[in-house]
């Protein structure tokens, strides 16, 4: 266990909100030499037990045992895998981002997953990935869950006391951050945003937000000519990145300490009232937060997650919502690895798991209410998914579910055609930690933002000679 998940788990302890295991577990090594080994960071106490009900069953309707390893989040997770794989022991399956493995499957690591998806789709409907990349062709080599949707979330009840309005620029985030960090009263205590600054996860994917809401790639990369969309070059203008980076440097004053703050623990931040805005994910603080109040019966958590509104993330100065470079949300879901043991046993667990019935899909997505939009084009509108028990106290995490689908993901991804740099080398660049690190050393004064952006272009230009190597 490392100290990360120790740390995080004594915060969500600490709370008391009832989150001890909303976001970290720690089972230890994987399964035996027989079992399916799967990775995976869909883990809590509302996971957990569903595994523990459903993996008896499986292996009782077809002799298959499956291990399940709760393998940390976004930045631990790789290295566990990466240490199984070097051991020339991998995992049958892990759950990810495509970009997490994307030098895994371009060393034909990977299992294509096509029919598997298939049967899926029969019970769920087709996969609404909007464009985004799983795999080459007609090859398909993740079976998806979900997507992630970016965008910015603040507390209307602490908008409203204030008299803030909606933030449409970067401008108008620091202006509301400097109010609610000087309220007094009720509000004493509360901090005006919550920045990721940890030197991976949560930080590496704000970055690369911020600059596409500064009209700029966030990966650094264009391709040098659009229409035939054959070769990528950098593009990383200096002034823009810079502006970013001093906007960075700017909340950071308004926030707790950034270098604390990642997926797990900007969470349990906005559960306990910590910050009033923040970057995060389709709803999932809202999800979060409903089930802390579900669980401690609060009326208190209740409001909060009432509460968090969700809107596109603002703009920079100056450019316009149009000018977006957000191109695709990201998929999440299962990769099944080539070269491990029972690849065609991993691929029978995923299909008896999604592609038996509707109901039991939306089981899944109720574990972690809020942190997925489903990739299955019928399930959101499902009465299954609809009538979830978290819904009859909560309506409004569901309304805002819609809300990013229709609106956010509907409205405001691929409003810059160039933007959809979707290939290898662009999956490979997306998974490189400097983008965070930039922050981590904007926030922690080690370095100003344009000596960020020197350090940070080199580390470019060298990762990108690397994608080309290794993607040609």
């Amino acid at each position: 266990m490392t100290r990360d998940s120790i740390n995080r788990r004594r915060v969500l302890t600490g709370a008391g909100v009832g989150l001890a295991g909303a976001m970290a577990g720690c089972l230890g090594g994987g399964g035996g030499d027989d079992d399916v080994q799967f990775l995976t960071d869909y883990y809590n106490d509302a996971w957990q037990s569903v595994w523990d009900d459903l993996e008896p069953q499986f292996e009782d309707e077809t002799d298959i045992p499956v291990s399940i390893e709760e393998a940390g989040m976004s930045g631990s997770q790789e290295s566990r895998l990466s240490q199984l794989i070097q051991s020339g022991n991998p995992p049958e399956a892990n759950t990810s981002t495509f970009d997490q493995v994307a030098d895994i499957w371009e060393t034909d690591q990977l299992e294509t997953v096509n029919d598997v998806v298939s049967s899926i789709e029969e019970v769920n409907g087709e996969l609404n990935a909007g464009g985004a990349f799983l795999g080459e062709g007609d090859d398909i080599y993740q079976i998806p869950h979900g997507v992630y949707v970016s965008n910015f979330q603040y507390r209307q009840d602490v908008y409203d006391e204030l008299g803030l309005d909606e933030p449409e620029t970067f401008s108008d985030v620091l202006e509301n951050a400097e109010v609610i960090d000087d309220a007094g009263g009720d509000l004493e205590g509360m901090r005006g945003y919550g920045l990721a600054g940890a030197k991976t996860g949560k930080s590496q994917d704000e970055m690369l937000v911020l600059l596409a809401s500064a009209g700029i790639s966030g990966i650094g990369l264009r391709w040098k000519d659009p229409d035939a969309r054959d070769e990528l070059e950098i593009w990383w203008p200096e002034d823009t990145v810079i502006e970013v980076l001093e906007y960075v440097d700017e909340l950071s004053q308004y926030s707790p300490d950034p270098t604390n703050i990642g997926w797990a623990s900007s969470l349990s931040s906005w559960v306990q009232g910590e910050y009033a805005q923040c970057y995060h994910l389709n709803a999932w603080p809202i999800g979060v937060t409903a089930q802390a109040a579900e669980a401690n019966d609060s009326d208190g958590l209740r409001s909060v997650a009432e509460n968090t509104e969700i809107i596109p993330y603002p703009m920079q100065d100056g450019v316009d919502p149009s000018e977006n470079w957000l191109s695709s949300p990201a998929p999440d879901g299962y990769h099944i690895f080539a070269n491990s043991e029972r690849p065609g046993d991993a691929k029978e667990w995923f299909e008896w798991l999604y592609a038996d019935s509707m109901e039991r899909t939306v089981s899944f997505y109720e574990t972690d209410p809020g942190r997925f939009l489903p990739t299955y084009s019928d399930v959101l509108e499902s009465d299954a998914f609809q009538n979830q028990d978290i819904f009859e106290n909560h309506g409004h995490l569901l309304e805002k579910l819609q809300y990013v689908q229709d609106e956010i993901w509907g409205n405001h991804y691929g409003s810059v055609d160039a933007a959809n740099t979707s290939s290898p080398v662009s999956l490979y660049m997306q998974r490189q930690w400097f983008y965070g690190e930039m922050i981590n050393r904007v926030v922690t004064d080690s370095m100003t933002p344009q000596e960020a952006y020197d350090w940070g272009y080199g580390e470019l230009e060298d990762a990108f000679a690397e994608a080309q190597d290794t993607f040609g």
